[in-house]
């Protein structure tokens, strides 16, 4: 598993439980992912909406350390603007980031997926300003041109835009992160024109609540 994030999970996970007490559902789901992708020796991909440059670590923080060490280490698929500093280069490589946009990068994920490795995408491709779900870019529908692979959609909603301008809303809980984690969906390799990736996001509901469990933010293991 990528040491580093492992522990950028133990830094944030008991913070992000004890101060935003959120909301998640569907973590069963994460598991039949990780099964249904090992039985059919396909990789898996994570995809969720976007609606706050929070969201992988939130997204993450939400998961068991036991889903994580199934993994083995996730591959973001991130943007172009994250690497076009040394400083930005540098920590997102660490992080298990990569530049989408260069070819040999997708070849990279492509033999991944064929190999079962975990990967992690936003399909609208940028942060939502206003907290509503975009339009799919066509990421997903590419990959699966070239190689069969298990999808988890993922649905976030609750705190878009990041804390700046709604820190007070956080703070007093009435704006609450909400995660919910779908049924995985097997793709075989081909072309469908039919294939929405937020299609997909969009169908994952909100189940009854199963709140993360607050713990003492001292209490890092």
């Amino acid at each position: 598993m990528n040491p580093y994030q492992l522990a950028l999970y133990k830094l944030v996970r008991h913070p992000y439980r004890w101060f935003l007490s959120p909301d998640v559902s569907g973590l069963h789901n994460v598991s039949r992912a990780l099964d249904q992708a090992r039985a059919e020796k396909k990789g898996l991909l994570l995809i969720a909406n976007h609606i706050s440059a929070w969201d992988p670590i939130f997204i993450c923080s939400a998961l068991n350390v036991g889903h994580l060490h199934q993994m083995g280490g996730v591959t973001f698929l991130g943007k172009r603007e994250l690497f076009d500093r040394p400083w930005k280069q540098w920590i997102m490589s660490r992080l298990g980031c990569v530049n989408i946009r260069e070819r040999t990068i997708l070849r990279r994920v492509i033999q991944g997926l064929r190999e079962g490795k975990v990967f992690f995408l936003f399909p609208e491709g940028c942060v939502s300003t206003d907290g509503q779900m975009g339009r799919d870019l066509g990421a997903v529908r590419f990959l699966a041109k070239h190689a069969s692979f298990v999808v988890l959609p993922i649905r976030v909603r609750g705190i878009w835009g990041g804390f700046r301008n709604d820190w007070k809303n956080i703070a007093a809980g009435r704006r609450r992160f909400q995660v919910a984690f779908g049924k995985p969906v097997l793709l075989e390799k081909g072309d469908d024109p039919r294939l929405d990736a937020m299609a997909m996001i969009r169908d994952v509901s909100f189940g009854p609540g199963e709140r993360a469990h607050r713990v003492p933010v001292w209490a890092v293991t």
